[in-house]
């Protein structure tokens, strides 16, 4: 039996192969992530300051180009995820921006000054990303605020 191949008590079920999602900064990045194999892209601009969110032309032609799915970083600034009042309006603003953009997923993150999962924050930002067509918050053991 392969390592990919759980048992039953009915048969053998194959186990999925693992997701491989790469962070890339740029279309150059997204198509040489594409060409090497990857499932998901997440694109940033500003890789050397820990990302920050592409323009909306970068997300547009990316949109066009991929044959994967792409999840823009909704990130006003580089630094911690510690927001203002007026960057979490932005990032509510970004969000919705490329929900209408068609883009399939986002990513995100908020912290409080104690360095938890800002939870009312993330709940605000899923609740402006939807659950319909656009942009979504997919739950994880990571991400329980989905």
């Amino acid at each position: 039996m392969s390592s990919r191949t759980a048992t039953t008590d009915a048969s053998p079920v194959l186990a999925a192969p693992p997701l491989v999602e790469i962070c890339v900064e740029g279309i150059e990045g997204l198509l040489a992530a594409q060409a090497g194999g990857a499932d998901r892209v997440e694109l940033c601009a500003g890789l050397i300051e820990g990302g920050i969110t592409p323009s909306l032309g970068t997300v547009r032609q990316a949109l066009r180009l991929a044959t994967v799915p792409v999840f823009p970083i909704i990130r006003p600034r580089g630094g911690d995820f510690l927001y203002s009042a007026t960057e979490f309006d932005s990032l509510l603003d970004d969000v919705a921006a490329l929900r209408d953009l068609g883009a399939p997923g986002v990513v995100f993150g908020c912290l409080t000054a104690e360095g938890r999962i800002d939870e009312a924050r993330m709940t605000a930002l899923v609740a402006r990303a939807g659950r319909g067509p656009g942009p979504r918050c997919w739950p994880s053991e990571y991400r329980p605020y989905c």
